[in-house]
């Protein structure tokens, strides 16, 4: 027998070969893109710091097998042990986090041809390759996938769920789906604690989905998988919350003259603590500690005293008051929030962050914004434009979706204003954005064939501009300004930084 053609195999298997392509092409981007950073050593990124350190020294421990003090539970645990077998496959650290950062970009690369695999299905093979042309190229995405950021992980978490609840649709998932789902959910939930909050909004889609076709048959069996798929998601959760048992009783032993911490903890205990600092007379929308700094603490998070202990215990509690007593300023944080989270689409695509530009901030805990913000309203738009068409039956399937990105706005309503929040929804954002574009582009037959082909094109030109930077002798520089520790000058870098590229 003959052996097939690349034309042959691609005609076979097109989208098994447009995954390949897509991952191949994404991860090469980020290659560049390192190539060209100065931060590229760095274990965190010029455009966002995050939890980088206590990733890195979470992870060191689990590498080392090391005895650690007891400590309040408060980041979720998976992308840590991820960073810690990567330390332990590849070696620890020596002077260079590029090996570890270029792992994370292949997770990042991974996650956009997942994504595009199931758009094609959506979207049709054109404009999935555009929606995933923009996931690779990004900006903001750049950065997060190619630095310690658990967002990384997430996506992919989210990618699959997507994938799966979509597939399964209005019927009860089978036994293999359920557990898939399940699975799915629970290491979703140890990356981000919230990912657990989408079981309501996933079991709405599949009850309306299943109203619309009478002949899925009894709700029972219905009720019975997709209960049994949650029950799942809570399985994963148990070693996770047996560890935290050990670790809330010591806790308490030390501070017996305190109010005891709960002993059950699935994940982090960080729900109350977080909705407390982000509501409250002196909240900015966006991350910030004052309540912590009460006390001269300096943010640090200690359970011993009793103010700390009364925000990780009652944090709702205080900010629902507060909430109450003063509706006006409280909408007006609510709106700010949004406002922040929108900041999103201010990123543009590739190494320059086109339109938008390298000149901007970076808020507390947060990704880089560019100044330039004319992108935001027309795509916020282009996105409520989306998810409205998504309530017409012929687009029922971007249901699900544009439940996704309403519970990651309540999310961000309730706790903080992250830019990084909209990244962390791309999976099902992008499709929304894309849905208009195609919808208009099939009222005229010529649009629709050349309007991808088109956008392909613009957006190829982004590889090539990051390969002539990637080449160059010497990586861009930028400069940075913002509050310094008093202690050494050096710049803050939990706190708001400005940045621009250096002349």
């Amino acid at each position: 027998m003959a052996p097939l053609s690349l034309r042959d195999a691609v005609r076979r298997h097109p989208a098994a070969w447009g995954m390949a392509a897509t991952f191949a092409a994404s991860l090469l981007l980020r290659g560049l893109y390192l190539a060209g950073a100065p931060d590229r050593d760095w274990p965190f990124s010029v455009f966002f710091a995050g939890d980088a350190r206590f990733f890195h020294t979470a992870a060191l421990d689990l590498a080392r097998s090391r005895e650690v003090p007891a400590a309040l539970p408060y980041h979720p645990p998976l992308f840590p042990a991820l960073l810690g077998f990567l330390y332990r496959v590849l070696g620890e650290p020596r002077g260079s986090a590029l090996p570890y950062k270029l792992a994370l970009a292949c997770v990042g690369a991974a996650t956009v041809a997942f994504c595009q695999g199931w758009w094609r299905r959506l979207l049709g093979t054109a404009w999935s390759l555009v929606a995933a042309g923009l996931y690779a190229t990004s900006f903001g995405w750049l950065v997060l996938s190619t630095t310690y950021s658990n967002e990384t992980v997430s996506a992919l978490w989210l990618c699959f769920t997507c994938a799966l609840a979509l597939r399964v649709g209005g019927r009860a998932p089978s036994w293999p789906e359920g557990l898939a789902l399940g699975a799915v959910m629970g290491l979703g939930t140890l990356t981000r604690a919230e990912h657990l909050g989408l079981w309501p909004f996933l079991c709405v889609y599949a009850w309306t989905a299943r109203e619309r076709a009478p002949e899925l048959g009894s709700w029972k069996p219905w009720a019975v998988r997709w209960g049994a798929a949650v029950g799942v998601s809570l399985l994963v959760l148990v070693p996770s919350a047996l560890r935290n048992l050990d670790t809330m009783r010591e806790l308490n032993a030390r501070a017996p003259h305190l109010e005891p911490l709960p002993r059950w903890v699935p994940v982090t205990v960080y729900g109350p603590l977080n909705f407390a600092m982000a509501n409250h007379p002196g909240a900015t929308g966006g991350f910030t500690p004052a309540l912590i700094n009460q006390g001269g603490s300096n943010g640090q998070l200690d359970p011993s005293r009793p103010e700390h202990r009364r925000l990780l215990l009652h944090g709702y509690a205080e900010g629902l008051r507060w909430m109450l007593d003063a509706p006006g300023d409280a909408a007006r944080l609510l709106w700010t929030k949004l406002d922040l989270w929108l900041d999103g689409l201010r990123l543009g695509i590739g190494v320059s962050d086109v339109p938008g530009g390298l000149t901007g901030e970076r808020a507390p805990v947060d990704v880089f914004v560019p100044d330039a913000g004319w992108l935001k309203w027309p795509l916020a738009a282009l996105l409520l434009a989306g998810m409205l068409l998504s309530l017409k039956p012929a687009h029922a399937p971007f249901r699900l979706l544009s439940l996704v990105v309403l519970h990651r706005v309540l999310v961000t309503l309730a706790f903080f204003g992250y830019a990084r929040g909209l990244l962390v929804v791309f999976p099902a954002l992008l499709p929304l954005l894309v849905l208009p574009l195609k919808i208009l582009g099939e009222r005229h037959a010529g649009v629709a064939r050349r309007l991808p082909v088109f956008a392909g094109a613009l957006l190829l030109l982004l590889w090539v501009e990051a390969a002539l930077l990637a080449a160059r002798d010497t990586p861009r520089r930028f400069m940075a300004s913002g509050t310094t520790d008093a202690a050494n000058g050096k710049l803050i870098q939990d706190d708001r930084v400005r940045l621009w590229p250096q002349p």
